[in-house]
């Protein structure tokens, strides 16, 4: 394949899905010894469209990638899938109607990374497309929500999802948080649970969907959409792809908390992702600062209202908060609760230990910051530690340990969807 089309399309299609990721401005020289996905380095991966290119791109990150097994869905077979797909459309992608073929890709490299073969591939996409169709329709004057699973279990018999399709009754099999129509991997519906919520949620998941991301395991995959529109595919209990506003997006946690980097507590690290994934998916929009230890003095300067604070809670609202919290550490706060507190307006702000400092936050912004004021508050939240911006419509997006005099200079440290 020429290398300028493969560096368009892993530019496209490919590096969005890797946040911190870059490909290199300089290909490789590459034989048919070569395979055509490779990892070069823990931070490298190689890779080119066909065996017999002269050539491989780089992948690069500063973090690792991971190379799981177990079932999990690692980046590498990803950047697979994505090779794969780009194979079999080649001779089509230098035609008249690659712009067609281009709009198909995500969802045919997301089909491809998620199953073995082919029949399975063409039923995951038949209900990837339905979920589609579903996603711009109403059902009664309502949006639809549903859910659909697909069974690694063995059954007899059942007629094909896509048989049902046309009729409208499809659409309310199931309510999409804690109701899902099952069908095995060639398409065919297979039955119906009713699922109790988990008791320890898994962690990498919207809160308002543990259910569901509980039932995708053992190689079982779950696809849901919710009233919002978004589309979401769950395997081994996180949610590992999300459709929004048109767009396909690809989740990978670690690295996201490793991007974070701060706090140095994983725990108060992983429950701050988690609540804001759980706003994002909401769609409450928040603003999260967390503060640490060396500038534990300096976030009343950013944080002026006493009015906002827990300790002291001079406030009827700090008051109501504090007897709400009671004390607790953000980390150790029920998820639906943490997610009520940030959808406050105004900004959440703890410290790296997890002490609740203040709840729905007016902040003092210097002037000459640019962007709305969730953006602004985030960068000024920077100065202190982490600031992380959840907007209404999910897009999450961090900074960290930004001097005060150059807000509109941060370097943003993750981003997602």
């Amino acid at each position: 394949m020429d290398e300028s089309k493969l560096r368009q399309l892993a530019k496209t299609h490919l590096l969005p899905w890797f946040s911190g990721a870059s490909i290199d401005q300089k290909s490789v020289k590459s034989s048919t010894k070569d395979a055509q996905v490779a990892f070069v380095d823990p931070c490298t991966i190689a890779f080119k469209a066909q065996s017999e290119d002269s050539f491989r791109l780089h992948l690069k990150r500063s973090q690792a990638f991971d190379n799981l097994g177990g079932g999990k869905l690692a980046e590498i077979d990803l950047v697979k899938a994505f090779v794969q797909v780009v194979g079999k459309m080649q001779g089509g992608l230098n035609s008249w109607y690659q712009a067609d073929l281009a709009s198909m890709f995500p969802r045919r490299v997301i089909a491809k990374s998620l199953c073995s073969v082919k029949v399975e591939e063409e039923a995951f996409l038949s209900v990837l497309d339905q979920m589609s169709l579903w996603a711009g329709r109403q059902y009664e004057g309502r949006p639809i929500a549903a859910a659909i699973g697909f069974s690694r279990k063995e059954f007899t018999g059942g007629t094909h999802f896509r048989d049902i399709c046309d009729h409208d009754f499809s659409a309310v099999l199931s309510n999409g948080f804690d109701t899902m129509l099952i069908c095995d991997f060639n398409g065919k519906i297979c039955g119906h649970e009713q699922l109790k919520q988990p008791p320890h949620p898994p962690p990498f998941s919207p809160n308002r969907l543990q259910a569901i991301a509980e039932w995708a395991n053992d190689g079982n995959i779950a696809i849901a959409l919710n009233r919002s529109g978004d589309i979401l595919i769950f395997r081994s209990k996180e949610l590992v792809f999300a459709r929004r506003s048109g767009k396909w997006h690809y989740l990978k946690h670690s690295p996201i908390l490793t991007q974070m980097g701060k706090p140095s507590d994983k725990i108060v690290r992983q429950a701050v992702y988690e609540s804001a994934l759980d706003a994002s998916f909401a769609r409450t929009g928040a603003c999260i600062g967390v503060v640490l230890a060396a500038n534990s003095k300096k976030w009343k300067d950013i944080a002026t209202s006493r009015a906002d604070y827990l300790s002291p809670a001079s406030s009827p609202k700090g008051r109501a908060i504090a007897s709400m919290v009671n004390g607790v550490l953000f980390q150790n706060l029920d998820r639906r609760l943490r997610q009520e507190l940030l959808a406050i307006d105004g900004a959440t702000i703890i410290d790296h230990k997890g002490v609740i400092l203040a709840v729905g936050a007016i902040l003092k912004i210097k002037g000459g910051s640019t962007g709305g004021g969730r953006l602004a508050a985030a960068r000024a939240l920077s100065a202190l530690g982490v600031g992380i911006k959840v907007s209404q419509d999910g897009g999450i997006r961090g900074f960290h340990e930004t001097p005060e005099d150059i807000f509109d200079d941060v370097t943003e440290v993750f981003s997602i969807m």
